[in-house]
C-alpha cells in the first residue's frame, strides 16, 4: 500500500466520523492546523513518556534490551497515532506528499552531501 492509499483510507475514516479535513473552509484552516498540531504533539509526548519510563527502568537495573522490548508495542501504537495526525495535517494543508517529499529529498541530498558514506 502506498502513502496516497493510506491518506485515502484516513480521509474516508474521517468523513465517516464527521471530521472531513478536505472540506474545511480556508478561513478555518489555520485553526484546524493548530488543533491537529496540538494533537500531534500530545502523541509525540506519549512516545517520549514511554521512552522516559524505559530509561528509568534501565537506571533501576533492567537491561536496555528488555526495556526496549517492553515498550515497543506501546511505541508502535503511539507512532501510528503520530502518523495519523501527520496525514490529517497534510490533508488540511493540501499537501501533495509525494511531490513535497521528493522536492525536500533533493534539497537534503545537496545539503548533507558532505556526510555521504563513500566507503564501498
Amino acid at each position: 500500500m502506498e502513502i496516497k492509499d493510506l491518506l485515502s483510507k484516513q480521509t474516508e475514516f474521517d468523513k465517516e466520523h464527521g471530521w472531513d479535513t478536505a472540506i474545511i473552509p480556508e478561513e478555518e484552516r489555520l485553526q484546524s492546523l493548530e488543533r491537529e498540531l496540538v494533537g500531534l504533539m500530545g502523541e509525540v509526548g506519549e512516545v517520549a513518556n514511554l521512552v522516559k519510563k524505559a530509561r528509568l527502568s534501565v537506571f533501576k537495573n533492567k537491561s536496555a534490551s528488555t526495556a526496549f522490548r517492553d515498550i515497543v508495542p506501546g511505541v508502535n501504537e503511539e507512532l501510528i497515532d503520530v502518523f495519523i495526525y501527520l496525514l490529517r495535517l497534510f490533508q488540511v494543508a493540501g499537501t501533495d506528499i509525494e511531490a513535497e517529499y521528493f522536492r525536500k529529498l533533493t534539497i537534503n541530498k545537496d545539503r548533507f552531501k558532505k556526510y555521504e558514506n563513500t566507503t564501498p
